[in-house]
């Protein structure tokens, strides 16, 4: 539910039930049966008055299906289904229904809905013709970065979010404004910067390319795996190609939050790639950097000497979050499944100042972590204003009366085999300037 509505009266049986009923009808839920039977399961507990008894292990079988052997343990899809739920509802009474009077929610870390009653928000008012202007933010496009079947499909999933971000915003969180605040200064325009992954592209030979690309033959295995996605002509041979276009899924989400984010705060923004934009360049200018240290290397600058940075931890022999410069080093290791798949990642928040001097007045905001769900986890909690409410009163506890000129924030993050975001929440923060 948007910060700004005013609530009313707790809801009725009758009036939750017909919200339920609305949302099962709606466009939003039209394709996806295990949503509308999850959210028809919990909600149908909650207004019987069973709340307390929703588990994971009920929803997976009695909503979702899942044999009564069904271990939460060994099966994320109750997880999976809970955050694309709230995904739905908030797409829903965004764009589909804004004006719904009685909105469910399913908040973050437990699987018990609530509904609460809302007065309708007015309807929009015509600007006249001298106040439209200033409300039209440019999101202009860097033209040629992104070649290649994965960059084509990036780019038309952000032309996509970038029309479902031009609907208006009831309003933000003042603890959101004030985190954000160092990027709305001085500068017209803000910069946010994705870090690209090297990567190698399995393509068909083909005899008419430019001389000058590197390429590499595939080796045997690869003709199979490749043969269960892609036609392979009969004799045809395979090449790897170097490309550095393609934007994590997780990246791509955590760029949807950020323009969300500047949009409510009208700013004017900017999208490129690290590789036409590298740090040197984005010197005293404020800049929102996506990328982690193991791949780019304007993030691995940035933190080489802060208080947290990714590194390889010998001892586990995996990418871990090293805490540097306190009475002990700290290691924050992720936590793999039975299969090695990641269960738990972390994320990590960084704002430092990006000037030649400490008290410059532009900034850069890193938002990195291990794997694309560490990302998206980080920029969810600094998109969240209950998660910055949060933050802005430890800063209030250790004697700050504003926020910190520099400081980064933990993020611990649950995320599913294929890297998508399952849940996060605050681990710690250090404070590098006050």
């Amino acid at each position: 539910m948007p910060p700004n509505d005013p609530i009313r009266a707790v809801p009725s049986s009758q009036e939750k039930r017909e919200a339920l009923e609305a949302v099962l009808a709606s466009d939003t839920f039209a394709r996806s049966e295990q949503l509308r039977s999850f959210l028809r399961f919990v909600c149908e507990m909650e207004i019987s008055g069973q709340a307390a008894d929703i588990t994971e292990y009920l929803i997976g079988v009695q909503a979702l299906g899942r044999p009564a052997d069904f271990s939460p343990l060994g099966d994320s899809s109750v997880q999976t289904r809970a955050y694309e739920l709230r995904q739905r509802l908030q797409k829903y009474y965004g764009v589909e229904n804004p004006r719904a009077t009685v909105r469910i929610e399913l908040p973050r870390g437990t699987y018990t809905p609530s509904f609460a009653a809302v007065s309708p928000p007015d309807p929009p008012q015509a600007p006249c013709d001298g106040a439209a202007a200033p409300r039209r933010s440019a999101l202009r496009w860097a033209s040629g970065w992104m070649g290649g079947f994965l960059a084509g499909c990036v780019l038309v999933s952000l032309a996509a979010l970038a029309v479902v971000l031009k609907i208006e915003r009831s309003g933000m969180e003042p603890a959101a404004r004030q985190a954000w605040s160092p990027l709305i200064t001085r500068d017209p325009e803000i910069v946010i910067c994705l870090g690209t992954a090297l990567h190698l592209l399995v393509t068909p030979f083909r005899d008419a390319m430019e001389q000058d690309i590197l390429r590499y033959p595939a080796p045997a295995e690869l003709y199979d795996l490749f043969s269960r996605y892609r036609d392979l002509p009969k004799g045809a041979q395979l090449a790897m190609e170097p490309a550095q276009t393609s934007v994590l899924l997780g990246n791509v989400e955590a760029l949807a939050k950020i323009l969300a984010t500047l949009h409510g705060l009208h700013a004017q923004v900017r999208i490129l790639p690290e590789t036409s934009a590298p740090l040197v360049a984005l010197r005293s200018r404020n800049v929102v950097l996506v990328a982690s240290p193991w791949y780019s290397r304007s993030a691995a600058m940035l933190l080489e000497k802060t208080p947290w940075t990714t590194r390889w931890d010998p001892a586990s022999r995996q990418v871990a979050l090293c805490g540097q410069g306190f009475d002990r080093e700290k290691w924050l290791l992720p936590r793999r499944g039975p299969r090695g798949e990641y269960q738990e990642v972390f994320g990590l928040v960084t704002v430092l100042p990006n000037d030649s001097t400490p008290d410059g007045p532009h900034t850069i905001m890193v938002f990195s972590g291990i794997t694309a769900a560490g990302i998206q986890g980080a920029t969810e909690f600094f998109t969240s204003g209950e998660g910055l409410r949060n933050l802005a009163e430890r800063f209030r506890k250790q004697g700050l009366t504003g926020w910190p000129k520099a400081y980064q924030v933990v993020v611990r993050c649950r995320s599913s085999a294929d890297w998508q975001l399952l849940s996060y929440a605050y681990e710690s923060h250090a404070i590098i300037s006050k």
